[in-house]
C-alpha cells in the first residue's frame, strides 16, 4: 500500500483518510516511527499544515502517539477505536430534522466555551492556520459542498486549539456527523455567514479575546439552529 498524491480537494480530509487505512493496514507496524511531517508533505504533495492536521486527528483516535523531540509512532489499534467509527454511521441512519437540530443543540452546548478556550490558549501558529483554512473557504465558496467540508475543518482547527484531549476526541469520534451537519446547513443558508462569522472570530483569536469570541460563535450557531426549528 502506497502513498498517492492528493488532488487539490477536500486536502486534509484525504490525507487523514489515506494515513488511517496505512495504519488499519500494518503499512507501519505498532512502534515504528511514521515518516515526518516534512517528508510526509512532500509525498502527498501537499503542506505541512495539512500533514500536521492529519497526524493530529490521528492522534485523538488513538492510531498513533507523538513524542516531542521524537515524532510520531504507531499505537496499538484497540477495539474500541473500531467501535468509534461505527457510531457516526448509525446516527446518521437515522437523520431528520429533529436529529439534525439535536447536532445543533449539542454543538452549541461544546462549541460556544470550546471557542472561548481556544482563544483563550491560541498561538500565533494557530491563527495562522485559521486563516489559511479560512482562505480555503474564500477561493471555493462557490462549490458549497467543498465549501462546508473546509467550514468544518475551521470549527475542528478550534477544537485542536483547546488542546483538551476528550473535546477533541469527542469531535473526531463524531467526524462524519458534524460534516454532514455542516454540509447540511450550507447548502440552507450559503456562504455567507459563514464568511462573516469565521472572520469575526479570526479577530477575537488574533485578540485572544475570549468573551467576544464566544460571543460570535454563539450568535452563529444560534442561528444555525433556526433552519431546524
Amino acid at each position: 500500500m502506497h502513498i498517492k498524491p492528493v488532488q487539490r480537494v477536500n486536502i486534509s480530509e484525504q490525507v487523514f483518510k489515506q494515513l488511517k487505512d496505512m495504519l488499519i493496514h500494518g503499512v507501519w507496524k505498532q512502534g515504528e516511527k511514521l515518516p515526518s511531517e516534512n517528508e510526509l508533505a512532500e509525498q502527498f504533495n501537499v503542506s505541512r499544515i495539512t500533514v500536521r492536521q492529519a497526524i493530529q486527528k490521528l492522534g485523538v483516535l488513538g492510531l498513533i502517539e507523538t513524542r516531542l523531540g521524537e515524532g510520531s509512532f504507531v499505537k496499538t489499534i484497540e477495539p474500541s477505536d473500531s467501535m468509534n467509527a461505527l457510531i457516526p454511521s448509525l446516527y446518521l441512519r437515522e437523520q431528520s430534522n429533529s436529529s439534525m437540530y439535536e447536532i445543533q443543540e449539542f454543538r452549541e452546548i461544546v462549541e460556544i466555551e470550546s471557542t472561548r478556550l481556544a482563544a483563550e490558549k491560541a498561538t500565533q501558529e494557530d491563527i495562522e492556520e485559521l486563516k489559511v483554512i479560512y482562505q480555503c473557504m474564500e477561493k471555493c465558496k462557490d462549490n458549497l459542498k467543498q465549501f462546508a467540508k473546509e467550514d468544518f475543518n475551521f470549527h475542528f482547527k478550534i477544537g485542536l486549539i483547546t488542546k483538551n484531549n476528550l473535546l477533541v476526541k469527542t469531535y473526531t469520534i463524531l467526524w462524519e456527523v458534524l460534516q454532514t451537519s455542516m454540509t447540511g446547513i450550507i447548502e440552507k443558508v450559503g456562504n455567507k455567514a459563514g464568511l462573516y462569522y469565521h472572520l469575526e472570530l479570526i479577530k477575537a483569536f488574533e485578540r485572544n479575546d475570549a468573551d467576544k469570541a464566544s460571543e460570535v460563535m454563539r450568535e452563529h450557531l444560534r442561528k444555525n439552529k433556526e433552519f431546524y426549528s
